[in-house]
């Protein structure tokens, strides 16, 4: 499952702290869990993911959703990525 939205600019400016997330590359935004399965948003530039442990996005596969942390498997390596500092 793979659900993705553009996040319009006006939302971006009033929702974040300019320049607070990288604009490249993957970036972890959210953690959801619920009593069956857990979910997570990334954020590939401008467009916001709804993922869950199975989605191939690219050639990155999520392996594992916790509290504020995902597990990605790229090319053979594990990759974990992390809420933000705030």
């Amino acid at each position: 499952m793979t659900e993705h939205t553009e996040t319009p600019a006006a939302t971006l400016e009033a929702a974040t702290q300019h320049d607070a997330l990288p604009n490249t590359g993957l970036t972890l935004v959210g953690t959801m869990h619920g009593p069956s399965h857990a979910r997570a948003l990334l954020r590939i530039g401008n467009t916001v993911h709804t993922v869950e442990v199975g989605t191939s996005l690219g050639s990155a596969k999520v392996t594992a959703i916790g509290e504020g942390v995902v597990i990605l498997a790229r090319s053979g390596r594990s990759e974990r990525l992390s809420l933000p500092a705030s």
